[in-house]
């Protein structure tokens, strides 16, 4: 692949990527599909920029604000907790392990625990945390969200505060929820 089609490729990648390792997107200059795969192109070195999908790590990403992350590859870093990474789950697409987790996805996901060479992560909207993990289903590490054209890195320190914070209450987190959502509604009505 030469430099040209890999500049395309990452364009078409930033402008309309889902987080799917193959998506396939449309080429304006030839209307023909194209396949976008995120783990090659940061295998390859590069970082990738693309939209969230689903709601697993709201209110950090919101699909409905159009939030975008930057994606860039590991290259020797060492993953810490609160780190958000983007891994592939084991198995086959389309099947589910016991615990109901989709398998052979690619997943966005916050490092709850580094123990060894075991991950264990959770959405910021979840309570449920997955693991163990190996290093090896990393694919990368996010730097920044993009809300409305505006960059988040994750080494500001109001992000590290509170999604420090926001890490700590796991456990509690659906009761919190409950009662933003009855906050919500008072303060609405």
């Amino acid at each position: 692949m030469d430099r040209e089609q890999r500049n395309q490729k990452q364009k078409n990648q930033e402008r309309k990527a889902m987080g799917q390792p193959e998506q396939e997107k449309m080429n304006p200059g030839w209307g023909e599909q194209e396949k976008v795969n995120l783990e090659m192109i940061l295998a390859e070195g590069q970082s990738v920029q693309f939209s969230t999908q689903g709601y697993s790590m709201y209110p950090l990403l919101n699909p409905q604000k159009g939030d975008q992350v930057i994606v860039e590859p590991l290259r020797g870093k060492r993953i810490r907790r609160g780190d958000v990474v983007l891994y592939r789950r084991d198995g086959e697409k389309g099947s589910t392990d016991d615990e109901g987790f989709a398998r052979g996805i690619l997943v966005l996901h916050r490092v709850y625990r580094h123990k060894g060479q075991e991950l264990y992560l959770v959405g910021d909207n979840q309570n449920q945390i997955e693991g163990p993990l190996r290093e090896d289903q990393v694919r990368g590490i996010m730097i920044a969200r993009i809300r409305k054209g505006k960059s988040l890195s994750v080494k500001n320190m109001f992000y590290r505060l509170s999604t420090g914070l926001w890490l700590l209450v796991c456990p509690i987190r659906p009761k919190l929820m409950r009662i933003a959502e009855i906050v919500k509604h008072v303060v609405v009505k």
